[in-house]
């Protein structure tokens, strides 16, 4: 008995591989050649009408400062297999892509003049053999922009040494808007005083101006209000440490005031996160010449009654 019923298991596995093996429709991706795209971010131009997979509209935030130059970069990555050789990927515009678009959009764009902005070094870079991505950098001149304007910079990868370039993603719509001079990455260190307990801060924190957003398209898509104007002197940050701002999602808004000092609020502008702590500002101040924030602030657990002090200090390095 023991051996027809090992036999009939054998022959029930047998079968079912050999159904497995001879299926219809499966998808081989060992097979699949890899192609060149844009990795762009999340699209935040969530209500304009598209005119096709190859030109979804994304934003590039170009940082004003007294400097008048802005940076930004575009990532050029592999989709799918990683390939076994260096990869040049050169970039240019695709006028027609942008017509296309903009006849959808009723005209109202126009391609971002070609004097205001430069590529760093360069329009074209390359994936290193068995790598993934790599990055091209853009140089703005900001004192060339006219940002009442709307404008837009349709990027195409043009060529990438003989590699398929993504249809979906090898031309994007990048819509030009403006970010006040604080916005930015900033590498926080310091710490937060709660009774005996000390916390180390130490992270990178990007401190956002999302006003032009609002002036954009009049919304964010994951804030719950927002301003009607661009706002000169204010950025919105994450709070304190990792275990505030990450488990409830607690921000602050960062008033730089005429004299360089600096109020610390909930945050009021854009709604973002819970606000569970009432925040308290303290002697706070920015160094316009070094780019950094100096902070103190401190909040009260509504439901514990503990009470916590933060200092930190933010400074920018991008």
């Amino acid at each position: 008995m023991n051996k027809i019923i090992l036999f009939i298991a054998i022959m029930l596995v047998s079968g079912l591989a050999g159904c497995l093996k001879s299926a219809n429709g499966t998808t081989d991706f060992n097979t699949v050649k890899p192609v060149i795209e844009q990795l762009n971010s999340q699209n935040y131009l969530t209500t304009a009408p598209n005119a096709g997979a190859n030109t979804y509209p994304y934003f590039m935030q170009v940082r004003v400062d007294s400097t008048h130059l802005g940076l930004d970069s575009i990532t050029v990555d592999v989709g799918g297999q990683t390939i076994g050789k260096d990869v040049k990927v050169t970039m240019g515009l695709d006028t027609a892509s942008f017509n296309t678009f903009n006849a959808a959009n009723s005209g109202k764009y126009s391609i971002l003049p070609a004097q205001s902005y430069s590529w760093t070094n360069g329009n074209s870079v390359v994936i290193k053999a068995g790598t993934t991505q790599a990055e091209i950098y853009l140089t703005f001149k900001t004192d060339q922009i006219d940002f009442t304007k709307q404008y837009i910079l349709p990027i195409a990868i043009t060529d990438a040494s003989g590699q398929l370039i993504s249809k979906n993603y090898g031309s994007t719509m990048y819509t030009i808007i403006p970010g006040n001079q604080y916005s930015g990455l900033y590498l926080s260190v310091g710490k937060k005083v709660m009774g005996t307990t000390t916390v180390t801060i130490s992270d990178l924190k990007y401190l956002y101006d999302i006003s032009a957003f609002y002036v954009a398209q009049g919304g964010f898509p994951t804030s719950s209000k927002g301003p009607t104007t661009l706002i000169p002197n204010a950025v919105v940050a994450n709070a304190a440490d990792q275990a505030v701002y990450m488990s409830i999602g607690e921000q602050m808004d960062l008033f730089v005031n005429p004299d360089n000092s600096v109020t610390v609020t909930n945050d009021n502008l854009y709604g973002f996160g819970k606000q569970t702590y009432p925040l308290s500002s303290g002697k706070s101040s920015y160094d316009p010449v070094k780019h950094v924030f100096t902070l103190n602030y401190g909040y009260v657990d509504p439901y514990s009654k503990d009470s916590a002090v933060v200092s930190e200090v933010m400074t920018r390095i991008q």
